[in-house]
């Protein structure tokens, strides 16, 4: 007896209906795989993201032109500011005393001034006058000298003192301008994201008192490799995901192309003049805007200045 044939005869007597436990699997492999090559294709093939991304916004640091002591502080951190707001105000006790010497310097400035024009108009009538005897012989020449330097004198003098007329109302507008400048108000409409010094904290020249955030005008600042640079352009759609929110999907456009690696404003930035090299991928800076096309009903969800986010691109 053929024991091959036999075994040829029992696997054609196999129903089409055993032969399933084979096919299907293998089918549904062959279907997944499709459906995954198509996704790759579609939402990958092309397409640049990076997670080195955050939501970025405008900020300005509240500080102070002159030394001088906190007496109050009108807002503290999360406070909403508009602008024009009073946030902070400084000792004035002696810049008041030296308005009041100023004032006082420019008082005695004008008096003087007074006192010169009536030295003047004397000296001018003299000189006249005496101007009129030495042409008809009255005066000797050396009189008439006298009267003429005296005249002189007296026109330096009025000059000299509404010289000091200026200087003091200079001194004294310097004086106002620290005056005003020592109440500080808000330069911009925002929120206090940072609160650097107290009340009756004295603070230097330019010391950060306050830190102010737009969060009205925000936007993403992206830093892509330089090898996923080629093929970006203004105006660009742009996928931005919020960790925050559980990845919620934003939409955005590329608003601004860096003009330089992220790498030349570092604390210290590469140098490539030396002869030990390592090349390293530099990443560039985009700004993308941020646009929500949530539901309607919904409120936008808060975003704040620092939130990671990553975006998603596709390119040309």
């Amino acid at each position: 007896m053929d024991i091959n044939k036999n075994n040829d005869d029992n696997i054609e007597s196999v129903p089409l209906l055993s032969r399933k436990r084979v096919i299907i699997p293998a089918f549904i492999a062959g279907l997944i795989l499709t459906a995954a090559a198509v996704y790759w294709y579609l939402n990958f093939r092309g397409t640049v993201s990076t997670d080195d991304a955050y939501v970025d916004g405008n900020r300005v640091t509240i500080s102070s032109k002159y030394l001088g002591r906190i007496i109050l502080l009108t807002v503290d951190e999360g406070s909403i500011v508009k602008k024009g707001d009073v946030l902070v105000k400084l000792d004035v006790s002696d810049l008041l005393a030296q308005e009041k010497q100023a004032k006082a310097s420019l008082e005695y400035a004008q008096q003087n001034s007074e006192l010169a024009k009536v030295n003047l108009e004397r000296a001018e009538e003299d000189f006249t006058r005496d101007q009129t005897q030495f042409n008809s012989a009255i005066i000797s020449k050396e009189e008439f000298d006298h009267a003429t330097k005296a005249f002189e004198a007296a026109k330096a003098q009025s000059a000299i003192a509404s010289a000091q007329i200026d200087t003091a109302k200079a001194q004294l507008g310097v004086v106002q301008t620290q005056l005003a400048n020592m109440v500080i108000t808000a330069p911009m409409d925002g929120v206090v994201s940072k609160r650097w010094a107290l009340t009756g904290d004295v603070v230097q020249m330019a010391q950060p008192i306050l830190s102010i955030y737009d969060l009205d005008h925000l936007w993403v600042t992206a830093n892509l490799e330089e090898t996923d640079f080629a093929g970006l352009k203004l105006g660009q759609k742009v996928h931005i995901f919020v960790d925050s929110y559980g990845g919620k999907k934003f939409d955005g456009k590329i608003i601004q192309l860096g003009a330089n690696t992220a790498g030349q404003f570092s604390l210290i930035p590469p140098n490539n003049a030396s002869g030990n090299f390592t090349k390293v991928t530099q990443r560039i800076p985009i700004k993308i805007s941020i646009e929500y096309e949530g539901p309607k009903n919904k409120a936008e969800p808060e975003l704040v200045p620092g939130m990671s986010v990553e975006v998603k691109l596709k390119v040309d």
